[in-house]
């Protein structure tokens, strides 16, 4: 009687929920914001992976040597200045120096690249050689009005900055007009950088200049090498075996060739092209500047992995509740058309197998790559759905359609990933498309009556 009396109340009202289309939009709905939990819980787990793998090559480059940047080699000049002590009303002596950056300097490297390992994650690495060569033209002291008796041409030094110093393979020698030199650990002028190696290159105007020299450094680093403009023209030319390199800092290269062998690459790169000049004076106020204008200018490349598949995973997992929506979508039609009811929890059961596409995805990616653990996943849900759906749809074509439905949209998915310039527009297009589809096959849907 109580069934009966609640019945009446409710259709009093026009209300039939349990037999009408309105009830039932709002219950897949209702499944639709339940199944965003795990998805939420998805991203969050890809997120901790991907900071486990950060921190896994963080580990391997702090043993290896980290990415390397090289800025030099410079000349500094150390000079005596008298400085009027206005407390004391005496001149103090002071030594100061003075900077010069090369009249050219050519850069020749070729670069190794290798994979280090830790635990499932992998990290890229290299050796390289890198050949300085250029030259210095005679140190100009009169633009600051310093006589040649002050100058301390014979404690003047050559420095190179170098990001990480455990890269260094070997002794690192200077020959300078014929002459070798070997430098030091440590740097002494913070102009172009933190670290990096120097040594005393005493000078005699009459014969070192124009100063001709040349190095060559045998460096380890990681992911990237990169290199700071500092000659008057700078030309530099890299040779490698990988593959996928990626040209990155302030200039890009004049000349590239890459191929499935390997890239090399050319840069050509004036001092007018950046914005520091060629000499400067040294002082407290200014090296920590010069410093910040040097490295401004940057360039190199990098060598990318195309297995970063962690980014791949967060933009997919983005995409699942469209998917799930049409999914949804397509069985709510089959319900309103063939007038066979699907239970919310078999509703469930497919939303569930569509999202645990990505926790495979995810698990397989880091073994497999991204690609393969795609296909191999899209399988094993597209299978996992067709024969689910046939224990509640009894025509072979029902269950055939929902899951070549969800196939296209898992291609459409993965077409979206490949893309980088164009995957706002083939998404829009697309999506246009699905939308116009749904509303063609559901134009005559009586909403108001089954």
């Amino acid at each position: 009687m109580e069934k009966e009396k609640q019945e009446n109340i409710l259709d009093r009202f026009g209300i039939s929920f349990h037999s009408t289309l309105s009830f039932k939009l709002i219950t897949i709905g209702i499944l639709v914001l339940i199944l965003l939990i795990p998805k939420i819980m998805i991203l969050s787990l890809i997120n901790e992976r991907s900071e486990n793998a950060k921190s896994a090559t963080n580990e391997v480059m702090d043993k290896w040597s980290h990415n390397q940047t090289i800025a030099g080699p410079i000349l500094t000049i150390p000079f005596k200045k008298s400085i009027y002590n206005s407390k004391d009303d005496k001149y103090k002596e002071v030594i100061q120096t003075a900077t010069f950056l090369p009249k050219s300097l050519n850069i020749n490297g070729d670069i190794i690249p290798n994979k280090l390992y830790r635990s499932i994650y992998d990290v890229v690495v290299y050796e390289t050689q890198i050949d300085l060569t250029g030259t210095f033209q005679e140190p100009d002291f009169n633009i600051w009005d310093i006589p040649n008796e002050d100058i301390l041409w014979n404690k003047a030094q050559i420095n190179i900055s170098i990001n990480d110093l455990r890269g260094i393979n070997e002794e690192v020698k200077l020959i300078w007009n014929n002459k070798n030199y070997v430098f030091s650990p440590g740097i002494s002028n913070s102009s172009i950088g933190k670290s990096g190696i120097s040594l005393i290159l005493p000078l005699n105007l009459s014969n070192d200049f124009p100063g001709k020299f040349s190095c060559s450094l045998k460096l380890k680093g990681s992911q990237n090498l990169m290199f700071s403009p500092i000659g008057e023209k700078t030309n530099v030319n890299l040779t490698s075996s990988w593959s996928d390199p990626g040209f990155i800092g302030n200039f890009l290269p004049k000349h590239r060739n890459v191929a499935d062998t390997g890239f090399e690459a050319n840069w050509n790169i004036l001092h007018f092209n950046r914005n520091f000049p060629q000499q400067w004076l040294n002082n407290n106020e200014g090296s920590i500047d010069n410093q910040s204008w040097i490295h401004e200018s940057d360039f190199g490349v990098e060598l990318i992995t195309m297995a970063d598949h962690y980014q791949k995973n967060t933009r997919s997992a983005k995409y699942a509740i469209l998917i799930i929506v049409l999914s949804f979508v397509v069985f709510f039609i089959y319900e309103v058309f063939s007038k066979k009811r699907i239970h919310p929890f078999q509703y469930i059961m497919v939303g569930s197998a569509i999202t645990i596409f990505y926790l495979l995805l995810l698990s397989i990616s880091e073994h497999v790559g991204f690609n393969f653990a795609y296909l191999i996943s899209s399988i094993a849900v597209l299978l996992l759905v067709f024969i689910y759906s046939r224990s509640f749809m009894p025509s072979f074509k029902s269950s055939l359609g929902i899951s070549l439905t969800l196939a296209t949209c898992y291609a459409f998915i993965f077409i979206l990933l490949q893309l980088e310039f164009f995957a706002l527009l083939t998404g829009s297009v697309g999506l246009f498309a699905i939308l116009a589809i749904l509303m063609f096959f559901t134009r005559n849907i009586n909403w108001y009556k089954e």
